[in-house]
């Protein structure tokens, strides 16, 4: 029994899978980078901010300016489309204001002081 552990020990460290030696992947690869392309950058949290903007230094390096340069332009783009209309709660509650500061300045514009 002894020498057949010794044997899967043996032969598993020499015909193992070493991970060392494994090639490393571009950074631009990374996920977080491949999330911030779909979703948009304000997709990543908090805690893995920093994270993604060493990766998008090193992706810059790497010759993945092009890509870089993408992800802020498609956020940016993302960001216009959404803020272009007011909609729900936001636009009624302008709405009330407006209307109420307009009859409060015109009712002091056209007001008459009652003769006595």
């Amino acid at each position: 029994m002894r020498y057949l552990i010794i044997f899967y020990l043996f032969f598993g460290q020499v015909f193992g899978k070493n991970q060392n030696d494994s090639v490393e992947a571009s950074p631009c690869d990374h996920p977080l980078i491949k999330l911030a392309e779909k979703e948009g950058l304000k997709a990543v949290s908090l805690k893995d901010i920093r994270k993604l903007k060493t990766l998008m230094k090193e992706c810059e390096r790497d010759g993945g300016r092009k890509r870089i340069k993408q992800i802020y332009s498609n956020d940016w783009k993302r960001d216009y489309q959404k803020a272009r209309t007011m909609a729900s709660w936001t636009s009624t509650h302008a709405m009330c204001v407006f209307v109420s500061f307009g009859y409060y300045f015109i009712g002091k514009i056209f007001a008459t002081k009652p003769d006595s």
